[in-house]
């Protein structure tokens, strides 16, 4: 048996830590009653809320104004007075009010829902809004009669509509933008707002009633507006697999895009011949926007293309009348003649010995022939003067562009002719269409370069001419932007090796 005294010793000679332990045994009680309390609280809170005997009234009573929070979902406005518990708790909470919940003047007037797409051949101002889902007769029957509408659905280059509609009320902006022919780096803006009249101003106990009403009175304005166009500059590079428009589209990079790619290294690049797997390119180019959205693609600034291990760059520089694109050293990527007649095409007949398939016999062929589909466009590959635009033999329908006083181009087999005997012609006009006119087979172009009335081999043509180079009193300043470019080339480049990654 331990005395009292005994035991009052035992006591003090526990450890630390059992005191400690004592301690924190009495903390964690306390921490869990606070809690549970705190629990009770948000429960009665969420009951409150929640638990209402006649949901219709609550409905009736939320008279706030809808709008659309952070997430895109419609709330309301607690600045009411009359504003429901309900309502009160998901705003404290930053809750969205479920559209149920609102008014059908708030959803019809507040909600407002935008889309837009690109017009198509054929489009009408109806045709869009069946595509984006939206029906309005009043807004259909107005832009039947619209001459802003028609000028505007006339535009044959890219053009980009926007409506802003309400479901159950229609059509309340729709906005038409296109480039403007006659404003170089604008675009034209045409927009229609929807105005509803009422003979007199009504109470709030018929809101609803006069939001109907007035639909039947809608009238709509057009106001036309020429706007200037915003440069971006945007910057892509990518990594060959099979062809260079496979690339482009892997990269979204539009097709116009890939064109003058291809066009500003045509001398140095048989896009049909020399491209290999594996071969990679990065470029810098505009885009033109109208209000923050896309409308037209503008100039390649600088562009490099690595094939079969050589690299090829090319920067656009503009200084009065020098204006092209230009290697490192200042010399023009282009040459006095273009490499193809066709942006796209192949061989498929060289400057060589050959069996002729219509004739049947072996005889020299005294051109290059280039297969295409029929109503391929082509252009003459130099500037010049067209000596002749008819028919000849089994040349079918032919062209000939005299382009100095020894050089002189011909296109032969065409399905139609776009130019006139004495027309003056620069280098890339589209003069002809392909065809299978005269002694052919198939649709393609036979081309042919004679000098002082001599064929010579075509292929050669672009190659043995000269190239202009930049006046030596702007090389400081070409110098400059070539830092520049290279810059942004680099980046480019990195954009593509980040996404590998």
């Amino acid at each position: 048996m331990l005395t009292d005294y005994q035991r009052q010793r035992t006591h003090a000679a526990r450890s630390p830590d059992d005191a400690a332990s004592a301690v924190t045994q009495q903390s964690s009680w306390a921490s869990r009653l606070f809690i549970s309390g705190f629990g009770l609280v948000v429960i009665g809170l969420v009951w409150a809320a929640f638990s209402s005997s006649d949901p219709a009234r609550n409905v009736n009573a939320a008279s706030s104004r809808a709008s659309i929070n952070a997430a895109g979902e419609p709330v309301a406005d607690i600045a009411n007075k009359d504003t429901t518990s309900s309502q009160l708790f998901r705003s404290l909470l930053k809750l969205p009010i479920p559209i149920a919940s609102l008014t059908a003047t708030e959803r019809s007037r507040d909600i407002l829902l935008f889309a837009d797409d690109w017009l198509r051949r054929g489009d009408t101002p109806s045709s869009v809004l069946n595509r984006l889902g939206v029906t309005d007769d009043s807004f259909d029957a107005w832009a039947r009669q619209s001459p802003e509408m028609r000028a505007a659905f006339a535009s044959t280059r890219n053009t980009r509509a926007t409506v802003g509609y309400l479901p159950d009320v229609g059509v309340r902006q729709f906005i038409v933008r296109w480039p403007d022919s006659a404003a170089p780096d604008h675009f034209s803006r045409l927009t229609v707002t929807r105005r509803t009249t009422s003979p007199s101003e009504p109470t709030d106990a018929n809101q609803d009633e006069r939001a109907t009403a007035t639909d039947s009175q809608a009238t709509f304005t057009a106001t036309l507006e020429s706007v200037p166009l915003t440069r971006v500059l945007r910057l892509a590079s990518g990594v060959i697999t099979s062809s260079l428009f496979a690339t482009t589209d892997a990269q979204d990079i539009p097709d116009a895009v890939a064109m003058n790619l291809a066009e500003i290294f045509s001398n140095d690049i048989d896009f049909n011949r020399d491209l290999r797997k594996g071969d990679s390119f990065a470029i810098a180019y505009e885009v033109l926007e109208a209000d923050h959205e896309p409308l037209e693609t503008g100039r390649v600034v600088a562009a490099s293309f690595i094939n079969k291990g050589q690299e090829h760059q090319a920067i656009w520089y503009q200084n009065g009348k020098t204006k092209d694109y230009f290697t490192p050293k200042g010399e023009s990527t282009r040459r006095f003649y273009l490499g193809s007649p066709m942006a796209f095409s192949r061989v498929t007949s060289g400057f060589a010995m050959r069996y002729h398939p219509v004739l049947k016999t072996k005889r020299r062929h005294l051109g290059v022939d280039f297969g295409a589909p029929t109503g391929t466009p082509v252009r003459t590959v130099g500037d010049g003067k067209v000596v002749f635009a008819g028919r000849k033999g089994g040349y079918g329908n032919v062209i000939e562009v005299q382009h100095d006083s020894r050089n002189r181009t011909l296109y032969a087999h065409l399905s139609r002719i776009f130019v006139k005997r004495g027309q003056r012609v620069e280098r890339g006009d589209n003069i002809g269409a392909v065809g299978t006119t005269g002694l052919s087979t198939g649709p393609h172009l036979h081309f042919e370069h004679r000098v002082n009335g001599v064929h010579k081999n075509p292929a050669l043509l672009a190659k043995n001419s000269r190239a202009r180079t930049i006046p030596s009193k702007d090389m400081p300043a070409f110098e400059s932007q070539l830092k520049m470019a290279q810059t942004q080339l680099a980046a480019a480049r990195e954009i593509r090796t980040a996404s590998a990654e």
